[in-house]
This record gives C-alpha cells, structure tokens and sequence, in this order.
C-alpha cells in the first residue's frame, strides 16, 4: 500500500487478508475508503460479501446491481477462491432467491436476463453444483430462445444427479423445441421411470394442451412404453380419425403397423418429409422388426405398381420408408429405389443407392446374392448412371469389370440401357486419354471392351493396330 498508494490492487489484497484473519470490520472500512467515488468492479464484489456477511441485505442488494450493471461478474471468481464456505451460501442463496422475486414480478426479456446474471451468480458460488439454481437458468435460457444453451444447464444437473425428474423433463421438452425427437423420448421416458410421474404426465395432456408437440411426444411415450391401446385412444380423441396433420398421420401409421395395415401404414409414413429421415428412424424405431419387415414389403409391392404407372416420385418416397425400416436387409429396396431416381433423372441420387448395393458384393452377409448375373447388372446400372452425370472413367470401369464377370449379361444391359454404339464411343475416348498419357496396357485393356460391346468400330480398330505397332516398336518407351 505505502509503494502503490493510489492503486486499488494492494487495498484489496490487504481486505481480503483481514477477511481470512476474521477482522471484517476493518475490511469494510478499508474497501469503502479505497473505492471512493467510484468503486470498480472487484470492490464491488467484496463490498457486497461483507455487506452479506454483516446481515446489511438492503445494502447489498444495491452492491450486486452496481456490479451486474458493470457486467464484469468474473471477478468473483478471484474472491470465492478466498470465501468462507458459510459466506459463499449465504451470496448463492441470496442471489437465488433475489432471481425468483425478479421471475415472479415479470417474464419480460429484461427481467429474464437480469434473473440470468443473478443466477450465475448464485452457481459460481456454488462451484455449480447446485442444481436449485441450474434448473431456473436453464428455464431461463427456454424462455430467452437460447435452447441449447439451456441443454447445457439441465445437462449439467444430470452429470451429478442422473435421475433427477425436472432435469429430465426439463432437458426432454427442449429436445422437443429443437425437433430433437429420439433424445427427447429417451429423457422423458427416464424420467417416466415413476409411475407416478407418468399419472401426472398424462393428466397434463388431458387438459388440452394446444400445442401438438406435446401431444405427439406423449403419443410416443406410450408407443414406447408398449401402450398401443392408449396410444391410439389419445391420437384419435386430439387429431380425429383422420388427421391432416402429416407428424400425427406418421404415428397412425406406426399403430397401423400394429394392426398389420400395413400398406396404408407406408403411405403414411411416406408423408414424413424425406429430407427429416432422423424422424423416420425414430417413428421406425417405435415398430417390432418383424412387423417393420412386412411393411417395407408392402411399401416396396406398392412402389413397383406405382413405377409401373410411372409415378416414380411417390415410388421412391415408399421405397425410403422400406429402405430405412429394415436396415441391413434392403438391398433390392435400393436397387429398386436406384431405378425410380434414374427414370426422373437424378443419377447421382441413384450411383449413391447403387454404391451401397455394390459395396456390399461378395461379402458374408444372407442379404447379397452370389449370382454374377445381379452383380453385373448393377455395375451396368451404375455405369449408364455414371455416364449421364458426364463421369466417363469411373463408368468404364464398372463396365470393363462387369464384361469380365458375365460377357453376356453385361451385353444384355448395355442394350437395354446407353447402347453398344454410344458405350464404344466411350470405350473410345477413354482409350485415347490413356494412349496419350502413353499408359499403353490400360489403352489396350480399354480398347478389346470397346470392340466387345461393338466389334464394328472402325476407329477402335484403328487405335488398337497403332497400340500394337508402338508395342511391338523397339523404340517405344513405356
């Protein structure tokens, strides 16, 4: 203090070593004297603690609102790390409580926010392990917007506290916010765990909520739960017996799956928006495999008369809801889907189903065929695909490997799908690229499949002698 006597870092260390010693009176004195007229923000603080301590409420709670209109709270921090623990209860407590009067009085934005600052407050004095004072910051945040900011809070209470029941509703019903539909079961579903919260979670829909959500996650609870009866009963009494509502249409379908509808129950899961598949997979998820198995062969028969009538857009919405119902099984659902994509055009959309179908050649699995005949013609798909998305080298080689495997199938396709004279004709400029590039053995390689698909082609004939005079040329070097 005698080398910094203007500086407030010497008093404030000199208060905070009369604090630990329990002389708080002259710590008191000491801060009021070094922060006139216009204390900073870790004065502030310890003013207010001292206050706190003394029992002088009405003078600390004009310190706290000084130091939270500063918006520099960080440096309690620096002063907790000194605090008796009594003393850190009573700033936790009192903040809490101050955050619930401030909440009580008004939910506008600003008394939110206010009750935000003092809650942090009340958690940094904690060493946030309060969960009282979490759980309404969270709230807090749901009311502010910020979502996954309250995540964070409700998910904090659950690290020390796995089974806390408003912790989880909490952290469910805002899962539901953010359409976050599988994480948000999961929680209400841990917190349901008590009969009686599940009672008083059904009451709560009984009263008529108006938003649907609610509605619908308590639809999914009892799906869940197995209460297919109850189930129904709720999504029939809140969105009658045919819902317009697409979300409430997908959860009749589940239960049409129950009663073995199961045609209808694809065409109403096919409504849910194709680009939420994590939807999908959650309302899925709420089926029996075997009965997900009979409805993904009814959506898979009824997108093969659709395709037939060349309504192939509302095949392949049938044909996502097969191939997502079985998982691993769905092979011939993506060859199929693969074909409607091709048909409207959208060949990358189909070279992506017809990657998965190829992956999976030649491994252990009961789901893939050993017949070369299947494979090849999946490769020839994949090709003509490839081709009309102007990916000429990746097509050749499906189409080179697929001559190799099975000559004639692959003929077979070739005629049904590009033409032998247009695929030689891309034989042709492949096998020029590489006898450029003078890669002599792939040209060769490039050039015998051209003439297989069109033996008739002049200028693969031609290319191929001049291949093999540079070969036999003893000046040639490869």
């Amino acid at each position: 203090m005698d080398l910094q006597p203007h500086a407030d870092g010497p008093d404030i260390l000199t208060a905070d070593a009369l604090y630990q010693l329990g002389r708080v009176e002259e710590a008191y004195r000491l801060l009021l004297s070094a922060g006139t007229p216009n204390p900073r923000a870790p004065l502030l603080a310890r003013l207010a603690l001292l206050q706190l301590h003394r029992g002088f409420l009405y003078d600390t709670n004009q310190l706290l609102k000084k130091l939270l209109a500063c918006g520099e709270t960080s440096c309690l921090r620096s002063l907790l790390a000194v605090a008796q623990q009594k003393d850190r209860a009573l700033l936790q407590g009192h903040c809490h409580t101050a955050a619930k009067r401030i909440l009580d009085g008004s939910k506008e934005e600003s008394s939110v926010r206010e009750a935000v600052a003092y809650l942090s407050i009340a958690i940094m004095a904690s060493g946030a392990k309060v969960a009282d004072s979490l759980l309404e910051r969270a709230r807090c945040y749901v009311l502010l917007g910020q979502r996954k900011t309250a995540i964070f809070d409700f998910s904090a209470i659950l690290k020390e506290h796995p089974k806390h029941i408003q912790a989880l509703c909490g952290r469910g019903f805002t899962y539901l916010m953010l359409n976050q539909q599988k994480e948000c079961v999961h929680d209400i579903l841990t917190a349901l765990q008590l009969r009686d919260a599940f009672i008083i979670g059904g009451a709560l829909m009984r009263t008529g909520s108006r938003d649907r959500r609610w509605h619908l996650l308590y639809v999914d609870i009892l799906l869940a739960k197995g209460d297919v009866k109850a189930a129904s009963s709720h999504l029939c009494q809140v969105f009658g017996q045919e819902p317009r509502d697409a979300a409430a249409q997908a959860r009749l379908g589940v239960l049409e799956t129950w009663q073995q509808k199961y045609c209808s129950a694809a065409h109403r899961l096919s409504k849910v928006n194709e680009k939420d598949s994590s939807s999908l997979d959650f309302l899925l998820a709420l089926i029996p495999f075997n009965q997900r198995k009979c409805m993904a062969q009814a959506a898979a028969q009824e997108a093969s008369m659709l395709s037939s009538a060349g309504q192939w857009d509302q095949a392949i919405t049938l044909l996502t809801v097969a191939v997502q119902a079985v998982g691993h099984h769905r092979l011939r659902y993506l060859r199929q889907r693969a074909a409607c994509f091709a048909q409207l055009g959208l060949h990358e959309r189909a070279i992506a189903d017809l990657d998965r179908v190829i992956q999976k050649h030649g491994q252990p699995d009961p789901s893939c065929t050993d017949d070369p005949r299947i494979c090849v013609e999946d490769m020839c798909r994949r090709g003509r695909s490839l081709v009309l998305c102007s990916r000429e080298g990746a097509a050749l080689e499906d189409f080179t490997q697929a001559l190799g495997l099975h000559k004639e199938q692959a003929l077979q396709c070739v005629e049904a799908g590009l033409g032998r004279q247009r695929l030689a004709e891309c034989f042709m400029r492949g096998a020029l690229q590489q006898y450029g590039e003078q890669q002599l053995n792939k040209a060769w390689t490039l050039i015998e499949c051209g003439l297989v698909v069109d033996g008739e082609n002049a200028e693969l004939r031609r290319l191929r002698a001049r291949v093999k005079r540079d070969v036999a040329s003893p000046c040639n070097v490869n």
